[in-house]
């Protein structure tokens, strides 16, 4: 089935429904207009390609996630300087908190403080 065909087809349900009786060349003139129109249909009523939303889909969680990596960030940060003044280690220390709650104190070695 051709794009004609199919808007032949369309349309001469439309006249059945309206009582109209067209003969073959008028259904072929107004198949071959509604292909034309249709062939415009994307200028006239724009729709963005399915990549874009995909970009802006990406473009809004790599934001989501780069906030919430900063605010973790500062958290631990402050977290860590927090642990740093309970403990009364010097503030030039380097003190990193691990995944189960163990404190670190790096230096020239790495020692557990806690």
């Amino acid at each position: 089935m051709t794009d004609l065909d199919y808007w032949g087809e369309c349309i001469s349900q439309a006249t059945e429904h309206c009582d109209l009786i067209l003969t073959s060349e008028q259904l072929t003139c107004l198949a071959e207009a509604v292909s034309g129109g249709h062939d415009c249909y994307s200028m006239a009523f724009y729709s963005p390609p399915d990549s874009d939303r995909y970009a802006d889909i990406e473009r809004e969680w790599q934001q989501k996630y780069k906030t919430l990596k900063a605010e973790f960030d500062a958290y631990r940060g402050n977290a860590e300087t927090a642990v740093k003044q309970a403990l009364r280690q010097h503030r030039d220390d380097n003190v990193s908190i691990g995944e189960h709650g163990e404190v670190l104190r790096h230096g020239g070695r790495t020692e557990r403080i806690q």
